[in-house]
């Protein structure tokens, strides 16, 4: 598989994952369903790993923007502002939920053992680096929600009014786009 087909592959595989993670964490925090958090925590790892090849990959060979100038360094910008977003998502998660004493495992496999007292409860390691954690992971979500909103409009922009094959070429590569 090329560069290009191994970024668009790791593009699209996060780009379903997170919008999974948003919105099973935006259904857990407003209808209170604790349940899901093993699968939310588990989903998040698989994004942390695919986000290491990801920030290797735009670090030593990045991409090039059909925009020129200073419109260039603003796209180039926004798209670490994207990755750097990803990156504090997963820091603020790991550290709300390992700093609670909660544990953090890939499905069933253990990465961080939970904190259990004798009376079987979970017991923080700090609670205030939780808390921390957890206030910093809420107020990205957010920010990670319209900073992807942005991008999908730009994609968008990209087709239909540019006409320039962007959208095209992350979708199926190159040679689709010139079908």
């Amino acid at each position: 598989m090329t560069y290009a087909g191994v970024n668009r592959l790791l593009h699209w595989l996060m780009a379903a994952l997170i919008l999974g993670l948003l919105t099973l964490g935006y259904y857990m925090t407003y209808v209170a369903d604790y349940g899901l958090y093993h699968l939310h925590k588990s989903v998040a790892v698989v994004v942390a790993l695919l986000l290491l090849p990801r920030l290797v990959l735009r670090w030593f060979k990045p991409w090039q923007s059909t925009a020129k100038g200073k419109g260039a360094k603003a796209v180039h910008g926004f798209h670490w502002l994207l990755l750097v977003l990803l990156v504090i998502m997963v820091v603020s998660g790991a550290a709300y939920s390992g700093f609670g004493g909660y544990g953090i495992a890939l499905f069933d496999w253990p990465l961080l053992a939970q904190n259990i007292d004798a009376q079987q409860q979970v017991v923080a390691h700090s609670a205030a680096l939780s808390d921390w954690g957890l206030a910093v992971h809420i107020y990205c979500a957010w920010k990670l929600c319209f900073t992807l909103a942005i991008h999908a409009i730009a994609a968008l922009k990209h087709h239909f009014i540019d006409r320039d094959g962007t959208l095209i070429r992350m979708l199926v590569g190159e040679k689709g786009a010139r079908l």
